[in-house]
């Protein structure tokens, strides 16, 4: 049995969220990722994962979901379940950060998110080819910028 308290597990920050592990591929034998996740930046690109669904429980904050051409708001209590192949973008709405937990299945976005850390997100952002690329490599196609602008 794993057992977390409030705030334990690996944090790491990139690409506007941070991230707080409360169970991954290793501990779920490759089933699922939960994490809590604080999304601060303005928005995410359009983007889709290849192999895994998203799902997302809002805790605080407002957001704004765009999929299928419209964009939707949600807040706290709202439940989203983005299926694999499907394109998708967030967009903060709320000043301070909009807190999720997240559950992607099968397991394996953390491994992205710890190769831009590794890497150093000031040098991908500067070379979008890379990051488009090293995406990829983890299951996520990113498809442009954020719809809405």
């Amino acid at each position: 049995m794993t057992m977390l308290g409030p705030a334990e597990g690996q944090r790491l920050t990139a690409l506007g969220s941070t991230y707080t592990t409360k169970a991954d591929g290793g501990t779920t034998g490759g089933a699922y990722w939960l994490v809590e996740e604080e999304f601060f930046g303005e928005t995410t690109p359009l983007h889709r994962h290849t192999a895994a669904e998203e799902a997302f429980y809002v805790l605080s904050g407002r957001v704004a979901v765009w999929q299928d051409g419209t964009e939707s708001t949600v807040g706290p209590g709202s439940f989203l379940l983005v299926p694999r192949g499907k394109a998708h973008a967030l967009r903060r709405l709320s000043d301070d950060p909009v807190r999720f937990l997240t559950l992607v299945s099968p397991a394996g976005m953390e491994r992205f998110f710890q190769a831009v850390v590794d890497a150093g997100e000031d040098a991908l952002l500067a070379d979008p080819e890379r990051l488009l690329e090293l995406a990829a490599e983890h299951g996520t196609d990113i498809l442009g910028a954020h719809p809405g602008g």
